[in-house]
């Protein structure tokens, strides 16, 4: 007999900051900061910061900022048999 365990998990983690100068990208201009948050939300696999090292927002805040706080949750492990 041969069994197989899966695990499952939800997991939250939280980066560290990046600092953005709305002047230094032409299209934030004139946008209040809650907009930008929306343009950056709605572009984050696309934005490249002027500065960044990364590629997109999002690859600037797993790969070159701290993950400051990472929490699990829902973790559960199950058993299965295998059977071939």
């Amino acid at each position: 007999m041969k069994i197989r365990m899966i695990k499952n998990y939800r997991v939250t983690e939280v980066y560290g900051t990046i600092d953005i100068n709305k002047e230094d990208y032409p299209e934030l201009e004139g946008m209040s900061d809650d907009e930008v948050l929306e343009y950056l939300s709605e572009n984050k696999y696309d934005f490249e910061l002027k500065d960044g090292t990364e590629g997109t927002l999002i690859d600037e805040f797993e790969f070159a900022t701290e993950v400051v706080k990472d929490d699990f949750f829902d973790e559960e492990h199950d058993l299965y048999l295998v059977t071939e």
